[in-house]
């Protein structure tokens, strides 16, 4: 409807030109629908995703380079799939993803609402064959979380997105929700339990919380990014018995609107299990590129 109402607009103004100013301006016109043309041809995928991803995502193909500095106990770092130690990670925006349904490590769940996402995929420079991907929901310039998975077997599904980031952002807005979650961890760090799966989609639960702590400039590298810092706090609980556990992580990120993408992250991990675990993850902007 939007692609249709700017074809009318710039039809009328066309029409005026003709009217008021003849076939010199008439001219001058037809450049003018030609550039409109192009920047409707230029927009129309973003139009077809239904113009939800304002300033919570940068043009599709653009990239960024991250290092990362991981330490403490591996069976708290894992929860955010990292294991201790420093490396550098390729964040690569993908674009808008179609009807993406939920999944267990085995198979597509067969009834599952499928939502359109945006999606990030990572990778490492010194580890060729890992790959990482996050499709977040996405509605009314709304980010939720919903679908992550690794090369290596890790999975997590919400069974109901959680609401991540909405745009525009605004200092003070809070906002949180719980949801049952499907969990896949192949190597947990934990003796006794090496491995973890969900028993089914229902079992485990997730709660989030966020908040828009304040708006503030921050260093990386060599620029300066105008930032929102946004913490999310995640209470997971999972297993039973022996692999029972409680996991709480609070992320800290500063969120850049000029790149539609954080600059910075500090993680800090706390898991309750067969023994208590504890961690922390710093990502720091190295480069980027915009693409277009």
């Amino acid at each position: 409807m939007k692609v249709k109402s700017i074809v009318l607009g710039l039809f009328l103004v066309s029409s005026a030109l003709v009217a008021g100013f003849g076939a010199d301006n008439l001219a001058a016109g037809a450049d003018n629908l030609a550039a409109g043309a192009d920047n409707l041809a230029a927009g129309a995928d973003n139009l077809a995703a239904g113009a939800d991803e304002g300033v919570i995502s940068p043009p599709a193909g653009s990239t960024f380079t991250f290092h990362v500095k991981n330490s403490g106990d591996k069976a708290a770092t894992v929860s955010l799939w990292q294991e201790p130690g420093e490396h550098d990670e390729v964040h690569t925006y993908v674009g808008v993803v179609k009807n993406v349904m939920g999944k267990t490590k085995d198979k597509t769940i067969e009834g599952s609402e499928p939502y359109d996402c945006i999606k990030w995929a990572i990778t490492r420079p010194d580890k060729p064959d890992f790959y990482a991907n996050f499709c977040y929901a996405i509605e009314n310039n709304v980010l939720y979380y919903y679908l992550e998975e690794q090369s290596s077997g890790e999975l997590k599904y919400y069974v109901n997105p959680l609401k991540m980031i909405s745009s525009p952002l605004k200092v003070g807005d809070k906002y949180s929700g719980n949801t049952s979650f499907y969990t896949n961890v192949p190597d947990t760090g934990v003796f006794l339990a090496k491995r973890y799966e969900s028993p089914d989609v229902k079992r485990d639960s997730i709660k989030v919380d966020v908040r828009i702590d304040k708006k503030e400039n921050i260093s990386v590298g060599a620029e300066t990014f105008e930032c929102y810092k946004i913490t999310t706090v995640f209470e997971s609980h999972t297993g039973s018995f022996i692999t029972a556990a409680t996991g709480t992580i609070t992320m800290e990120r500063w969120w850049s609107p000029e790149l539609g993408y954080f600059v910075k992250e500090h993680d800090t991990i706390f898991l309750d299990a067969l023994m208590n675990y504890e961690g922390t993850i710093e990502k720091e902007l190295l480069s980027y590129n915009l693409a277009g």
